[in-house]
């Protein structure tokens, strides 16, 4: 059951030294909304990347504790994460509203 539900494909070890943070996420919400079948996506990672992550695509204006904090350790966060298509191409983006603690919170 483990492996027809967990997706490693993409775990490649340590991250490049000359890779970009930005380029990975972007890579994460791509693989996102053309790879995966199911509605819902659970996954796991570290607070300060999460805490990228919101930065990155919550509204730029808005202040969120999600952009200023870290999720606390064995933390859960639950969130719409949007696609679109603009002039400049696509864009993703975290509907502010639904950012909900799950469990733990933020620290």
């Amino acid at each position: 059951i483990f492996s027809s539900q967990v997706d490693m494909t993409l775990h490649t070890g340590n991250k490049p030294i000359n890779s970009k943070g930005l380029k990975r996420m972007n890579e994460f919400c791509d693989f996102v909304f053309t790879k995966v079948r199911e509605q819902h996506v659970i996954c796991g990672g570290h607070s300060i990347w999460f805490r990228s992550f919101f930065r990155t695509y919550l509204p730029y204006t808005m202040e969120h504790q999600a952009k200023k904090k870290k999720i606390v350790n064995c933390g859960i966060v639950a969130m719409t994460l949007m696609k679109t298509t603009t002039g400049d191409g696509i864009k993703y983006m975290v509907d502010p509203g639904s950012v909900r603690v799950v469990y733990g919170g933020f620290a």
